[in-house]
C-alpha cells in the first residue's frame, strides 16, 4: 500500500467504518510504518467522539443564508477600499502638491541664478574686448597685478613709475 491509499483510507474512516479488507491493508500499512499509528489512533477516537455528538437541526434558510454571505463577500473584494481612497487624497496629495510646488519655485530660482551669472559673464567679456589696447604680453603678467591689488593701499613707487 502506498501512502496517498493509506490517506483514503484514513479520509473514508472518517466518514463511514472499513471494511476487513480495508482494516487489514491498514494494519500492514501502519505496522510499517510505527509513526503514523499515533496519527491513526487520534483520528479514529476523533471520529468516535464526532459520531456520539447529537445531530443539530438546521435551520429551513440555512442554503440561502449561506449563499448570500458567500455572494457579499464575492462583491466585496472586487471594489476597492474606500478608506484607503480617503486617506489617499486627505494625505498624500497635499503632500504631493506642496513638494511640487517647492521644486518649481527651487528650479525657478536656479534659473534666474544661472541666467544672472551669465549676463554678469557676457558683460564681463563685451568690457574686455572692447580695450583696444589689450595684448598677450599684458596678460602674462596677470597674476602680479593680482598680487599688487591685495596690498594695502596704494604703492607710491609704482604710481611714480606709471607717471
Amino acid at each position: 500500500m502506498k501512502e496517498s491509499d493509506y490517506n483514503s483510507l484514513r479520509e473514508k474512516s472518517w466518514r463511514q467504518p472499513l471494511t476487513p479488507a480495508e482494516k487489514a491493508s491498514l494494519r500492514a500499512w501502519l505496522a510499517e510504518h510505527p509513526k503514523a499509528k499515533a496519527d491513526w489512533e487520534t483520528d479514529r477516537r476523533l471520529s468516535e467522539a464526532l459520531g456520539r455528538l447529537p445531530d443539530v437541526p438546521v435551520p429551513s434558510n440555512f442554503t440561502v443564508r449561506v449563499l448570500q454571505a458567500i455572494e457579499r463577500e464575492s462583491v466585496a473584494v472586487g471594489r476597492p477600499p474606500t478608506n484607503r481612497v480617503r486617506w489617499f487624497l486627505r494625505s498624500l496629495v497635499p503632500k504631493a502638491a506642496v513638494a511640487a510646488v517647492v521644486l518649481g519655485v527651487g528650479a525657478i530660482t536656479y534659473h534666474e541664478h544661472t541666467t544672472a551669472k551669465r549676463a554678469e559673464l557676457v558683460q564681463g567679456v563685451k568690457i574686455v574686448t572692447g580695450v583696444p589696447s589689450l595684448s598677450p604680453e599684458i596678460l602674462q603678467d596677470f597674476d602680479t597685478i593680482r598680487q599688487i591689488s591685495k596690498t594695502p593701499g596704494p604703492d607710491p613707487e609704482l604710481i611714480a613709475l606709471l607717471k
